[in-house]
């Protein structure tokens, strides 16, 4: 195998990995998304819930 060849296969493995990178990257920004999302909605919910407390609204 030449010189050429080596480099062509050793670059192909190097955009394998950047790919590989590159998806699991992806699944990570989703997680991380959905992770904010929820405790955007749990933020939420404490809100709602001490303010009904401090006003004495609490239903039940």
């Amino acid at each position: 195998m030449n010189t050429d060849e080596r480099m062509l296969e050793v670059l192909q493995q190097t955009l394998a990995k950047i790919d590989e990178l590159n998806t699991r990257i992806g699944h990570i920004e989703k997680d991380i998304t959905s992770i904010t999302m929820h405790q955007l909605a749990m933020d939420h919910y404490a809100q709602a819930i001490q303010m009904a407390t401090e006003n004495n609204n609490i239903m039940g």
